[in-house]
């Protein structure tokens, strides 16, 4: 149990961190010269950016438009090869959010159903209603945050 526990708190930090890392990366210079890294293009059209990651897309948050239709300028294409990348890695992901989806969805029926649980050591115990309860709240959790 104290496994599936550990299992289920890296997965759930794993499908966290997942929409930080996808999200592009902006690198540009502001009006002082200053090299600038955001997560957002620059506010000024005009201004040159470089995509250090693109893996979301490339238009302004709350716009519904496309991306800038602006040429990517030599040397800021991403290759075959980290694109390929990225598709094993978002692949990856979905896969984990899918035996994610599943253990939490074991765990929901396991604790729904049964009153009694192995522990560390592989005994057989019972559990107080709280400590059920609580499991059963956060199997719901889980199913929320991974099924779809």
């Amino acid at each position: 149990m104290k496994s599936i526990n550990k299992l289920f708190a890296l997965l759930l930090l794993l499908a966290l961190a997942t929409p930080t890392a996808l999200a592009a990366t902006y690198k540009y210079q502001d009006e002082s010269g200053n090299t600038v890294y955001s997560q957002n293009p620059p506010e000024n059209p005009d201004t040159p950016y470089e995509v250090m990651s693109n893996i979301s897309s490339q238009a302004r948050p709350g716009s519904d438009s496309a991306p800038a239709s602006r040429p990517p300028s030599p040397g800021l294409q991403q290759d075959e090869e980290q694109n390929d990348t990225v598709a094993r890695e978002q692949q990856q992901a979905e896969q984990m959010r899918e035996k994610n989806c599943e253990a939490a969805k074991k765990n929901l029926e396991i604790y729904t159903v049964y009153r009694r649980i192995r522990n560390e050591e592989g005994e057989v115990v019972r559990i107080s209603d709280e400590e059920r309860q609580q499991k059963i709240d956060e199997a719901k959790q889980a199913i929320q945050d991974f099924c779809d």
